[in-house]
């Protein structure tokens, strides 16, 4: 009996040996490696350290982009060491209107004893924060942008928001298509704590410097781009229209000098996300006109003394009649006055000789194919057709059936400008880092054009603005080569059932050594539908200024 007990106990013993055993193994082999890590983040503390977003520039180095830092200060009751209304007090003796400000959620605060946590809206300066040092008052850093132009090429800046995980982000515009540059790097400091959960300096420490963003410099012209602006909102005001937009680069680089769209009313505003001179497709009308006179100079398809012999009637392609857009005929027209009266017949007659494919190559050359790759977020692809019947390529030769942005059709426009090269528009010119200047890539000149065809456009367009219905709004010290056009709006695929029309005009000036190409796109204009009648007014009027400006 005494052997069987004494027995039992061994093996009990010897079974408790092995539970305890297993248990030591497990924690301080198996778990070893999370106990350490949970120590670890007991005794450490992980600090971000944030950087500053790079600033933007205008051309002239005035800030457009700047950051502002505010301070949101929030309420702890357990720590409070004095009463809540003297501390109250003394908020509203540094931030007055504090109590009205908030006076809704403070009384639910003082009512609830629940309630041991609180964070206002209201946001502090720096100098306000520094005289609240106060048991029970807590501060949260908030980085915002702040616009010193206002709203001022909104289109072009973009917007900051946040992503889920409550960083800074860029939506639209520079804000978004630099992200990258502008938020910089996050730093951090990664070291030991005492219970209350301050850093102990005299142990060891980790730690990585915070880099700041770079600063943009923009080719933004800040005199060009409020005159684009006031011009453009009293234009859209003055002919009724629903919104427009107008874009201004320079010709030999393709720097953008000044871009906005805007709408109706200033209440309406577009979104600063979705800029519409890269993002909305239009049909371009009589402004794609010289374009194609000149491929067909450029193919020899036609030379400068060609004669349209079947101007005086319509242009009859299967069941569909082409003619022109004030239902006249121009019986014989040279090549100078198809592009002076925007003759549709004549045009359809010169894409005719072009062909199908001489035209396709140069659509391509010139871009319209593919998005510009202007560096801001949002463009739009332009979509191209696969079939070409034999009336869409007519209608084609007047700016019909086919789909461009602003900045594409401007992009394409410009190499007459250019002396027929294709330069691709940017918005930087350059960023900074440290005071150190970091200079964007050089893009890739495109020769589209030979130069006798440049020669010879720009001929006839000096000649269709002096000599046309736009003649009288040019001022006399100005030289300019410039097309109107008037589209209208499909719908479904129809023009019939809507009045809509896009009014265009497009050119530059002077006509030799231009300091600028410039489009302005008038949407719906109800008090004429001609881009001669209410785009080229604005033009012009821009024009004028632009002249003394560049």
């Amino acid at each position: 009996m005494q052997n069987s007990r004494s027995k039992i106990l061994s093996i009990a013993l010897t079974f408790c040996f092995i539970i305890v055993s297993f248990r030591f193994f497990y924690w301080q082999v198996l778990k070893a490696p999370e106990l350490k890590e949970k120590a670890k983040n007991q005794t450490y503390k992980l600090e971000k350290l944030l950087p500053e977003r790079g600033k933007i520039y205008s051309s002239d180095n005035f800030p457009l982009v700047l950051n502002q830092t505010t301070y949101q200060l929030s309420l702890y009751k357990p720590n409070f060491k004095e009463d809540l209304d003297k501390i109250l007090d003394q908020i509203e003796q540094t931030y007055p209107n504090f109590k009205t400000e908030n006076s809704e959620s403070l009384e639910k605060f003082k009512n609830n004893p629940n309630q041991k946590w609180i964070t206002f809206n209201s946001a502090l300066n720096e100098k306000q924060k520094n005289t609240l040092y106060i048991p029970g008052i807590e501060f949260q850093k908030i980085e915002k942008r702040f616009y010193p132009e206002n709203s001022m090429a909104k289109d072009i800046l973009g917007a900051i928001g946040k992503d889920l995980s409550g960083n800074q982000i860029g939506y639209g515009g520079l804000e978004a298509f630099y992200q990258k540059q502008l938020q910089g790097k996050t730093g951090f400091v990664w070291g030991p704590q005492d219970a209350t959960g301050k850093t102990i300096l005299n142990k060891k420490s980790w730690s990585s410097d915070a880099v700041n963003g770079r600063n943009i410099f923009t080719n933004i012209n800040r005199s060009a781009q409020f005159y684009v602006e006031k011009l453009l909102q009293k234009g859209i005001n003055e002919f009724s229209a629903d919104s427009g937009s107008i874009t201004i680069i320079e010709p030999k680089t393709g720097a953008v000098l000044a871009m906005a769209s805007l709408t109706a009313t200033n209440s309406a505003t577009i979104s600063s996300i979705r800029n519409p001179a890269i993002s909305n497709l239009f049909e371009p009308g009589s402004i794609f006109k010289p374009l194609i006179v000149s491929m067909a100079l450029d193919t020899k398809a036609i030379d400068t003394n060609y004669i349209c012999t079947k101007c005086n009637q319509p242009h009859t392609i299967g069941k569909y009649n082409i003619s022109n857009w004030d239902s006249e005929f121009h019986a014989d027209s040279s090549l100078r006055d198809i592009i002076k009266n925007s003759d549709n017949i004549g045009m359809s007659y010169i894409i005719a000789k072009l062909g199908l494919n001489n035209f396709l190559n140069y659509y391509q050359k010139l871009g319209l194919t593919q998005k510009t790759g202007i560096d801001l977020q949002g463009e739009a692809k332009p979509t191209v057709k696969t079939e070409w019947p034999e009336i869409d390529l007519a209608t084609a030769s007047f700016g019909q059936g086919i789909v461009v942005t602003q900045i594409g059709m401007l992009q394409a426009f410009n190499t007459i400008a250019n002396d027929g090269i294709l330069v691709k528009p940017k918005v930087v010119s350059y960023f900074t880092e440290n005071d150190k200047i970091i200079k964007n890539k050089n893009q890739k000149e495109i020769q589209v054009f030979n130069q006798q065809t440049i020669k010879d456009i720009k001929s006839i367009l000096k000649y269709s603005v002096e000599n046309g219905v736009v003649a009288k709004m040019k001022p006399e010290n100005l030289e300019v080569c410039a097309k109107s056009g008037t589209a209208q709006v499909a719908i479904s695929g129809s023009y019939e059932n809507n009045s809509s029309t896009i009014a265009s005009y497009i050119g530059f000036s002077p006509c030799y050594n231009p300091k600028f190409t410039m489009i302005v796109t008038i949407n719906n204009p109800k008090t004429s539908p001609w881009g001669s009648s209410t785009a080229a007014p604005i033009w012009y009027e821009l024009a004028s200024k632009l002249n003394d400006l560049l």
